[in-house]
């Protein structure tokens, strides 16, 4: 994909526009580029889909020595597997849609719309709904979806998400990640600190019950939006062609995993020239409001309707290029692809001028499991407004040890934050709130609630396994999130005259246990805990898909 397409003296930095500005003019010239990118990356992402519904049907993330389909997008792509199955489901249905793909292809339906419609039509459908969704927003299509159809696949949870932010002491900070991390531990999963919260105020409630206290709301009314399309704009089709490389590569059988794996990452990495010079230019539509020039009440209404795409991803695209001002390093490494998205994102938090540089070599030298790690770390341990650097190489990430050098205040310079479905904050705030006495603060009910849930859980009887302690309740393969179904593995078998002293023993998945290391996909050799050298996707005669030592790549 060109990283040409729009013009280099409109990508200029925002500052740029502060004299002569005319918003009309920019608004239909910023409009007719960003309409072009988002059809460049619409397409893409349908180039996408085609390729993940082999990846996925033939299970090759399994081949390539992953256990798990998030794990391997995460990893290898630096997207969420629900993006990548998203895409395979839209393309797959498709497939059965020709009407709809040629009118997709033409630019007369954003991505937005199909995916919608992907869920409902069928081909004795296909052109009622293709009628019915014919000059609509999508806001109207999805209710005209909600009202006449509920997919199989939808079971109610699509709740809208909240960002919940309390302000606390560092202290409290430190106090939350180790309460989030029991939590992926008693479940044995991955958990968003979303999710974690939820256990947490569910944990909390069965102790106390809530309160009719309420928390202080701070949210802006919602606004009301009319049904109609934007008027006085060009609403003709846009249909922006994509290289023919990369339009190609859906037209392979090659079903090989790493040629698989390839093709995946050459989109990907299509997909991101065109998403930092979206996010570029959705800045200058954010900061001026141009939106409203337009006739959109709002940016989200405007990304979605005009440009198909999600807010979600448009507010971190804007968030990211924000940052990539102030840490030159950081905008310059994503836009080059030798960071991915999801990378990107992660190190956005402690991103600087001084550090972005060092945090960039780092995100490219370990996996995302430690990457994610050592940002948890760094905004654990900073203090507030001051730049952290990345930990040494290998270091363990004690927070306590870190924090020590300062004293503990209660003044609330930290803050907490999660995103989770509203039902989900309703009830941590219940929690927080039934653990606040009359004349606390409320980061006080958030302490007294944590310390309330980390006492129960750490009294829970535990396998007594010191080999699982070691390795933190988790699956060592530096790129899996298992944490449950845990096994204890000799590096050198026993059957191959292996002792049994711990450092030849290490905690591994069930998954890489019996099919990945038994099964010849993987392979671990070295010293535990840290001196382990892994190969994923091991085949005979070829080199393996990844090698690391430890948590580091071995290229």
């Amino acid at each position: 994909m060109s990283a040409t397409l729009v013009p280099a003296e409109h990508l200029v930095p925002p500052e740029a526009y502060s004299r002569g500005f005319r918003g009309h003019d920019a608004a239909l010239l910023i409009d007719g580029y960003l309409r072009r990118l988002a059809s460049q990356d619409a397409r893409c992402r349908l180039v996408l889909g085609r390729i993940a519904h082999a990846f996925l049907s033939g299970r090759a993330h399994n081949a390539l020595g992953f256990a798990r389909v998030d794990d391997y997008a995460r990893e290898r792509l630096g997207l969420s597997a629900r993006t990548l199955e998203s895409a395979a489901a839209v393309a797959t249905r498709l497939a059965t849609l020709p009407a709809a793909t040629s009118a997709f292809e033409a630019g007369a339906l954003t991505w937005a719309h199909v995916r919608l419609l992907a869920r409902v039509a069928t081909p004795e459908t296909e052109a009622r709904w293709l009628e019915a969704a014919r000059g609509q927003t999508v806001r109207t299509l999805e209710s005209l979806i909600r009202d006449q159809h509920r997919p199989d696949d939808e079971d109610g949870d699509d709740e809208p998400h909240v960002r919940m932010r309390i302000r606390c002491p560092r202290r409290t900070m430190r106090l939350w990640r180790e309460v989030v991390e029991l939590a992926r531990r008693m479940a044995g999963a991955p958990l968003s600190d979303g999710a974690a919260a939820e256990a947490i105020a569910a944990e909390g409630l069965s102790a106390r019950p809530a309160t009719p206290a309420t928390w202080p709301d701070g949210a802006r009314p919602s606004e009301s939006f009319a049904d109609e399309p934007a008027p006085d704009l060009d609403w003709s089709a846009v249909a922006e062609a994509i290289p023919d490389d990369i339009a190609a590569l859906a037209d392979t059988d090659d079903a090989d995993p790493i040629a698989l794996d390839a093709r995946l990452r050459k989109v990907v990495l299509a997909m991101q020239r065109s998403d930092w010079q979206i996010g570029r230019l959705l800045r200058i539509v954010f900061d001026r409001r141009l939106y409203l020039l337009m006739g959109f009440r709002s940016a989200a209404r405007y990304v979605h309707e005009r440009l198909g795409l999600s807010e979600r991803k448009a507010r971190a695209l804007v968030a990211l290029e924000r940052q990539s001002w102030r840490a030159p390093a950081l905008g310059e490494a994503y836009r080059a692809g030798t960071v991915s998205w999801l990378r990107a994102l992660t190190v956005l938090p402690v991103a600087s001028e001084k550090t972005a540089a060092a945090w960039v070599e780092r995100a490219q030298e370990v996996t995302m499991r430690r990457l994610s790690d050592e940002i948890e770390w760094a905004l654990a341990s900073r203090i507030p407004c001051d730049a952290v650097a990345p930990p040494p190489p290998g270091a363990a990430l004690d927070v306590e040890r870190q924090m020590c050098a300062g004293p503990d205040f209660d003044f609330p310079d930290g803050e907490v934050a999660f995103s989770a479905p509203a039902s989900v904050v309703a009830v941590f705030r219940a929690a927080v709130l039934a653990f606040t006495g009359p004349p606390e603060a409320l980061w006080r009910g958030f302490e007294h609630l944590l310390e309330h849930v980390k006492a129960e859980w750490t009294s829970q009887p535990r396998h007594r396994d010191p080999i699982f302690a070691r390795d933190g309740w988790r699956c060592a393969v530096p790129t899996c999130s298992s944490r449950k179904q845990l096994h204890d593995h000799h590096i050198v078998f026993r059957s191959r005259g292996g002792d049994n002293g711990r450092d030849n023993r290490i905690t591994i998945c069930a998954w890489h246990h019996l099919r990945g290391i038994h099964g010849g996909i993987v392979r671990a050799s070295g010293e535990a805990p840290a001196g382990i050298t892994w190969e994923l996707g091991v085949r005979a005669g070829r080199r393996p898909l990844l090698r690391l030592h430890g948590d580091r790549y071995l290229h």
